[in-house]
């Protein structure tokens, strides 16, 4: 069970190894191991310890658990060796993972602002046009949710009356029925609505804005529904159009952002796009000067298995790459996200030597 632990860990440790460190921490301060044809730094062993979590990094306050995590950077780096002087390193899974971890290097390298602060240095007028031009995704007026019990009878109408009189018993009965039944005024859509769509949904007429209530049934409908509050049902409601029962179902307030407090917002979905749009060009300028060819008769040819093969995970998107996806991609990041850097690696703490 030890020697599991053991290799756990080894294995953890080699992901962390994959992690970038700054070129001052990397191999800084004195040498606390060294071994034939390696050396661990001081730096080095608490760069490790600092891609730890703050509840693993505890752990190792003494002098006895940092030589506990130390043997596991040591035995990381002698299996490193061994295997390459097995040969390893020409591996074609060594190949492609190296390969993975430089395209991720080649896009931070060009397109990951390093301080963050890039997107500042969109001109404000440009922040003012989008936020003018967009106007729609930062102001919305309150909407009201609606279902409403429907008769068709115009003012005026022979059937306006009886329609009227039908509504009023309606009505008498929601009262009574409701405080015992949830579903009173479902029921009433469905024994009394003369509207088909709304009737279909238990009455529901979706949220609606004030204007859309003038629009769709008048000003008489609107002036009492946008104000009915959830839960709360209206009287016989006559309009010109026709005679309702309504109940308020739900309510969305206002929406009302002003560009100060959406310019931050703004300044970062300019400035991926323009990201995206550099990159785009960057990479069909490399695949152009690359003059790629494409045999499709032979990619027709190729089998595609139902399952993949036993510990291979999927790589469908370049890694590293704005919205790439794939094990160092992480999948889809949001419109011209720069690569992102590596996730840091959250190994098991470093066992005791096996015994």
């Amino acid at each position: 069970m030890l020697r599991r632990i053991a290799l756990l860990g080894l294995v953890a440790l080699a992901g962390t190894a994959c992690q970038p460190q700054s070129k001052d921490t990397k191999k800084s301060g004195p040498a606390v191991a060294t071994g034939s044809g390696f050396t661990i730094t001081a730096g080095e062993l608490k760069a490790r310890l600092d891609e730890q979590s703050p509840f693993i990094r505890a752990r190792y306050s003494t002098l006895e658990r940092k030589k506990e995590f130390l043997d596991n950077l040591i035995r990381f780096e002698v299996l490193a060796r061994e295997a390459e002087r097995q040969g390893l390193a020409n591996d074609p899974e060594v190949q492609l993972t190296l390969k993975k971890v430089m395209v991720q290097k080649l896009v931070q390298k060009n397109f990951q602002d390093a301080n963050g602060a890039a997107a500042e240095a969109i001109p404000d007028a440009d922040l003012q046009k989008y936020y003018d031009e967009h106007k729609a995704e930062y102001y919305r007026p309150r909407r009201v949710r609606l279902a409403a019990v429907v008769w068709n009878a115009p003012a005026g109408s022979p059937e306006r009356a009886a329609k009227v009189a039908l509504a009023k018993k309606a009505l008498a009965k929601l009262k009574t029925e409701e405080k015992k039944n949830t579903l009173a005024f479902a029921q009433l859509v469905n024994e009394f609505s003369e509207d088909a769509a709304s009737k279909a949904a238990a009455g529901d007429l979706g949220f609606k804005t004030r204007e859309d209530l003038e629009k769709a049934y008048s000003k008489e409908f609107a002036d009492v529904a946008y104000n009915l509050q959830p839960g709360a049902t209206s009287g016989v409601l006559e309009t010109p159009n026709g005679v309702y029962l309504v109940k308020g179902t739900g309510e969305q307030d206002e929406l009302n952002r002003t560009f100060e407090q959406v310019k931050a917002q703004i300044q970062t979905k300019l400035y991926r796009e323009k990201k995206t749009k550099e990159f785009d060009g960057w990479l069909k300028k490399l695949r152009d000067d690359a003059k790629v060819s494409i045999d499709e008769k032979a990619l027709e040819a190729v089998e595609v298995s139902a399952a993949a093969p036993a510990g291979m995970g999927g790589m469908p998107g370049m890694p590293g790459m704005p919205g790439g996806h794939g094990p160092m991609g992480a999948g889809p990041r949001p419109m011209g996200a720069p690569a992102p850097a590596p996730a840091p690696a959250q190994p098991a703490p470093a066992p005791a030597p096996a015994k």
